[in-house]
């Protein structure tokens, strides 16, 4: 494992963490926000170094497809959840019922970028 493919461990850990904890107690807190945001600033670290810094191109794969559609849902996924803690109401009742989905979305990119 290269040393920035660590990143995509912590990203992982931060979301997986979040999610299910969010699952579990059934309300979204602030600090689970805070974790989701390590979780997403890990992945777009991660995502920077292996694409951009570590092989100075993209290589279009499925893959790539999916890890970068995976990244944009997550992306969007924390925005959700950032408004879920403003606003609650609806914000949060979607965020609840989409979360493990998109959790499981970027899960497949996740193991499909594993080597062999």
């Amino acid at each position: 494992m290269q040393p920035v493919e660590f990143l995509f461990i912590i990203a992982l850990f931060f979301y997986s963490l979040v999610i299910w904890w969010h699952k579990a107690r059934k309300i979204l807190t602030p600090f689970m926000v805070w974790l989701f945001g390590i979780g997403l600033i890990a992945d777009t670290a991660g995502t920077i170094f292996v694409c951009v810094l570590a092989t100075n191109e993209w290589k279009f794969n499925p893959h790539t497809i999916f890890g970068l559609t995976a990244f944009l849902i997550m992306a969007a996924h924390f925005l959700w959840a950032i408004l879920a803690i403003k606003s609650r109401g609806n914000f949060e009742v979607y965020f609840d019922r989409y979360s493990v989905k998109a959790w499981f979305f970027w899960l497949i990119a996740f193991v499909s970028g594993i080597p062999r």
